[in-house]
């Protein structure tokens, strides 16, 4: 499943990719497909949405990638790996560079599901899409999502009840029991709020840092670290991997994450101390500096001894919303592209979604065009501008 290499499902696919993919597009106008990776899901993501863009501007397609995807970039018509002196009409890529300022369009396609996408579009100048991107996202949830949210509440229940990553504990009674078992368990104090600081990346250094000095100094929390931590205090337990989900949500009151998360789904607050497309949709407290995450510590811990929680309902409806939008309102089912979790026989799978679906009509090429046309920074499966969109009694579009 890693790469497209020989054999006959590589030969199928090249072949299904030549005969109804390979046409190329004239002109000077190009459009630059950066597919980094060894997996074939991530490439063909990356090639078959060029490739609509290319549709829509009447442009070449570039492919950019490692040396193995030569063949299958040719046989999508790519005109080749050397950038032409005018800038592209749009960039398509896999691996985002957020802190890079662009003047053309970003379209950042992203892995799982069926097909999701989220595209910059730097029409009042050149952006960042590390600076840029959460705030149209926010601006997008509160305009379409949000006013929807009565109707949309079922279906964002019911995703939020697949998405738990082996979360299987269904009442507080439950939950009660397995936090004072895994708080024993770990020699910890289950009458003391349990911060848990989750994985960080490098760039996360600074705040991931003073997440664990303001740990040294506090006696009042429990501090479980999934990353280690050099501290060596009574109340602090480094545990990377050695928790099931169902212990380490239990014992999780607050977390302290460095991206997006879906515990405020499911009534746990979390501090994020990291950037995400989705920061300003409301779902998570976001601080950008050491003082911030410290004073938002503070509040957690007081709140949490009066036996309140920084996370509201509103909040945690947010949070459920934003879920879905995710998971189903910006994840488009099309028949091109098979599913993400298609496993081995992913080749085969896509050798037999080319040379059979046709791409007219089909929710890829839709979608790709309504987001170009109406500059909106996620691919969505339905049209949210459509006012007369409506949803079932489960919340799913019409």
């Amino acid at each position: 499943m890693r790469h497209a290499g020989d054999g006959e499902p590589a030969d199928l696919l090249l072949s299904a990719v030549r005969t109804y993919w390979g046409e190329r597009h004239g002109g000077a106008r190009y459009v630059v497909a950066e597919a980094h990776g060894q997996d074939i899901r991530v490439v063909a993501r990356t090639l078959m949405v060029a490739k609509a863009v290319c549709g829509l501007l009447s442009a070449r397609l570039v492919v950019l990638a490692e040396p193995e995807w030569k063949r299958l970039a040719e046989a999508f018509g790519s005109t080749g790996d050397a950038r032409p002196e005018a800038p592209p009409a749009a960039v398509v890529t896999s691996r985002v560079e957020a802190a890079e300022v662009r003047d053309v369009p970003v379209v950042h396609v992203h892995g799982t599901g069926g097909l999701r996408a989220y595209t910059l579009f730097p029409d009042q100048g050149p952006v960042s899409y590390q600076d840029e991107m959460p705030a149209r996202v926010g601006e997008f949830f509160e305009r379409h999502v949000w006013p929807r949210r009565q109707a949309i509440r079922p279906s964002a229940e019911r995703a939020a009840w697949r998405s738990k990553s082996g979360y299987q504990i269904r009442t507080e009674t439950e939950r009660r029991q397995l936090r004072y078992y895994g708080c024993a368990r770990l020699g910890l104090d289950p009458d003391r709020a349990t911060i848990t600081v989750f994985g960080h990346e490098p760039g996360d250094r600074e705040l991931f840092e003073a997440a664990a000095e303001y740990a040294a100094g506090n006696e009042s929390a429990n501090w479980l670290f999934l990353d280690p931590v050099g501290h060596d205090r009574p109340r602090i337990r480094s545990v990377t991997g050695s928790l099931s989900a169902n212990i380490l949500w239990s014992l999780t009151d607050v977390g302290v994450t460095f991206g997006d998360s879906d515990l405020p789904a499911y009534g746990i607050p979390v501090i994020q101390a990291g950037w995400s497309e989705g920061g300003a949709c409301g779902a998570t407290h976001v601080v950008r500096s050491p003082a911030e995450l410290g004073r938002l510590l503070d509040a957690a811990i007081g709140r949490h001894a009066k036996g309140d929680s920084i996370l509201g309902p509103e909040q945690r409806e947010r949070a459920r919303l934003w879920l879905w939008l995710r998971r189903c309102g910006a994840d488009v089912p099309t028949q091109l592209l098979p599913h993400w979790a298609h496993g081995d026989d992913y080749a085969r799978a896509l050798a037999v979604s080319l040379a059979y679906a046709e791409r007219d009509g089909d929710p890829l090429y839709t979608a790709v065009r309504r987001m170009w046309d109406r500059r909106e920074p996620v691919l969505t499966r339905f049209d949210f501008h459509d006012l007369d969109v409506a949803f079932t009694s489960e919340g799913s579009p019409r």
